[in-house]
């Protein structure tokens, strides 16, 4: 199976100063080691700091400037961007309004990158089916949203197979698919486990619709992901022979707000499956509507092994094209995250790295619409092409 480490492969010249709302989860902390390798600087508002604070802040050292504790609230975050000067904001929260911050950093000049355009307002199919309809309106700046893993590297990755591998025509299909298999090195988990969020992790699995994007731009609306059919990879353009991924292995079918902008783009059907550590798959499902996921990150008395696979698959005919990205758990990542938070946070960084290389004129872009981002990305994550040939397709299906 290809990996990849934690180790930027080439650093860009041009230092920047970022401010990072909501950078004291895991997804915060490797987008301050990405930062570090960088040579960037951060000043991070969050309300809490991570549990191995007193580690961090010595392994960054120049790398974050200030630490905030404070609760996110748009009368702080506008009082902190006119108070001191950014070369970008980057805005990890959940509840931030996700258009208002954006308008008020243009008005000021600030580009702006952040994780997703859904915050606490809007279920994901309706802020994604807004974002689609109409973009806040800006003059001053270009901003890259929906960064990350999902829904930004998939997005620029499945843009780049129909572009390099389907000569621009639109698929027949479009499957996003992950597979996290991260597990407690001891090889035993506690309880149901997630490796970000429990809150939203939970929520996306037991309470938040889950759709799936079908032809011509019809979305389907299910009840929630773990009351539907359960999922196979099989079937889905999964190089099983390159990553290990259980074919019958159970999964869920997951609202991600990447379907609506590429099913919409290319009139196609599009859907997301999301598959956990058999064992913890078992858990999950277990659990029910009452569970509280523990969050899996690297810490002193936890060493995690397991990895995380994210990967888009493009049918054309009886053929899948696809690429995907691997990321696994070890001593090399920092404490206070883990192999899927890295993968994220290398998005985040990719749309810094992308605004830094590239000008564009101002506007709100998703990552597979800026130019220069998947050369970026590509600075710090490996990506691996493949293509699942009509043979193996059918060898899939029949089983």
């Amino acid at each position: 199976m290809k990996s990849t480490s934690p180790i930027i492969s080439a650093v860009p010249t041009g230092p920047k100063k970022c401010l990072i709302i909501g950078g004291g989860g895991p997804v915060g902390i490797a987008l301050l080691y990405l930062f570090k390798q960088l040579g960037w600087t951060a000043s991070v508002v969050d309300p809490r700091r991570p549990m191995n604070y007193p580690i961090h802040q010595k392994a960054l050292a120049g790398t974050i400037e200030k630490w905030t504790i404070q609760h996110y609230s748009m009368p702080d975050f506008q009082h902190r961007v006119t108070a001191e000067k950014f070369d970008c904001v980057i805005d990890l929260t959940p509840t931030l309004d996700k258009r208002a911050t954006i308008t008020y950093c243009d008005n000021l000049g600030i580009p702006l990158v952040n994780s997703t355009m859904v915050d606490y307002k809007d279920d994901i199919h309706i802020a994604a089916f807004n974002f689609i309809c109409e973009r806040p309106h800006v003059a001053n700046r270009a901003h890259i949203v929906a960064s990350g893993m999902n829904p930004g590297a998939l997005n620029a990755m499945a843009e780049e197979v129909i572009k390099t591998q389907l000569d621009g025509e639109a698929p027949d299909e479009i499957v996003y698919w992950e597979y996290d298999d991260t597990i407690p090195a001891s090889g035993k988990f506690e309880g149901p486990s997630t490796t970000w969020c429990p809150g939203e992790s939970g929520a996306e699995i037991a309470e938040d619709w889950n759709f799936e994007v079908l032809e011509e731009g019809t979305v389907l609306l299910h009840e929630d992901a773990l009351s539907w059919t359960p999922q196979s990879f099989r079937g889905i353009g999964v190089p099983f022979g390159e990553v290990p991924v259980p074919p019958n292995g159970d999964a869920f079918l997951v609202g991600h707000e990447e379907c609506l902008y590429m099913g919409w783009r290319h009139d196609t059907a599009v859907k997301f499956i999301y598959g956990f550590h058999p064992e913890n798959m078992k858990l999950i499902r277990s659990a029910g509507y009452d569970q509280t996921p523990e969050l899996l990150v690297r810490d002193a008395e936890l060493e995690l092994s397991g990895r995380d696979i994210v990967g888009v698959a493009c049918r054309d005919g009886d053929v899948w094209y696809g690429q995907y990205c691997t990321m696994g758990n070890s001593p090399e990542l920092p404490m206070d995250t883990n192999a899927t938070c890295w993968l994220v946070a290398a998005g985040m960084a990719a749309s810094v790295l992308a605004l830094t290389a590239h000008e564009a004129k101002p506007g709100i872009y998703l990552t597979h619409e800026y130019p220069g981002w998947m050369e970026a990305f590509r600075k710090l994550v490996a990506v691996n092409e493949y293509e699942v040939p009509s043979s193996e397709f059918k060898i899939q299906n029949s089983k």
